[in-house]
């Protein structure tokens, strides 16, 4: 208990006597855990609308207009392809009736055309962007389909943004957690280096090296936590304000953004976890680069 009492007593004495530095710390690690943290609910949300969107991607096959074609036979066929999520067949009186409700009171045109001319379909949905282009690849080598249509341009884009948000989401995790890093390793550092007599006299009188470590891990990792702390404070602060703005000027967003106020707490919770881990590993590494170069016999 003891040493206990004497290490959080030089921690608190580190923390008094460079408290300039210290409060740096904390609002520069707040301010990138924030950044980190929005960037991430970002990039979440972001692969919840491109998922929503991939799983909306229909591909209509039409099959040849044969009377002996064994339909049944065909989708079995189909559903068994690998890129295949779910399928729905239409015949040419449901494809008719689908039409005429989509053109509505220009729907007597089509009475013009005489016999249905559209032949039995499949509406076939895919589970992401990137499968829609191999599926109907094999769709056009069945024999009984007559035509594949399909929003070519539409897939690609959305395929291209989710490879990009990807990326631009990692990139900015790993600036955060860089910069942040480097934040709290100089703030140790700068303390270490204002205490390098004290600590070399301390070891020479037969102190530990986890003795002397101590006060200045714990320093940084608490620094690191309370600035955790305040980035989750300005997420709940901000995202839910944000969500609400865009839900209400963006409607078709609400089903795909997240607004589980138990999913965002839990988030924080690991960001503030995140923070104190991230504090802790440079503290430790800076101390035992300090502690062991000090230490090294001339």
């Amino acid at each position: 208990m003891t040493t206990i009492k004497y290490i959080l007593r030089d921690m608190f004495r580190l923390i008094a006597r460079h408290w300039i530095l210290g409060l740096l710390t904390l609002i520069t690690a707040g301010v990138m855990l924030w950044i980190l943290g929005i960037t991430t609910l970002f990039s979440l949300n972001l692969e919840n609308l491109l998922n929503r969107l991939e799983s909306e991607l229909v591909v209509q096959a039409y099959l040849v207009k044969d009377t002996t074609l064994d339909v049944n036979s065909v989708a079995e066929k189909i559903q068994e392809l690998e890129y295949v999520s779910a399928m729905k067949v239409y015949s040419p009186s449901d494809s008719l009736a689908k039409l005429q409700e989509k053109m509505g009171s220009h729907s007597r045109a089509l009475e013009m055309l005489g016999e249905n001319p559209i032949p039995y379909n499949f509406e076939i949905h895919v589970r992401k962007a990137e499968d829609v282009e191999p599926l109907v690849d094999e769709l056009k080598a069945l024999p009984e389909v007559d035509d594949v249509v399909y929003a070519g341009m539409v897939v690609k884009r959305i395929s291209a943004l989710s490879n990009i948000s990807s990326r631009v989401a990692l990139v900015m995790f790993i600036l955060s957690v860089v910069i942040t890093a480097l934040v709290v390793y100089n703030t140790i550092h700068i303390s270490l280096y204002s205490r390098r007599d004290e600590i070399g006299i301390m070891y020479l009188i037969g102190a530990t090296r986890a003795y002397i470590a101590s006060p200045f891990v714990l320093e940084g990792t608490l620094l690191a936590f309370f600035g955790a702390l305040i980035a989750a404070g300005g997420i709940l602060g901000t995202y839910f304000p944000g969500i609400a703005l865009l839900e209400n000027s963006l409607p078709f967003l609400r089903t795909s953004l997240l607004t589980d106020k138990n999913i965002i707490f839990r988030f924080c919770g690991l960001l503030a976890g995140f923070g104190a881990t991230l504090g802790w590993v440079c503290s430790y590494i800076v101390v035992a680069r300090f502690i062991n170069s000090i230490t090294r016999p001339e």
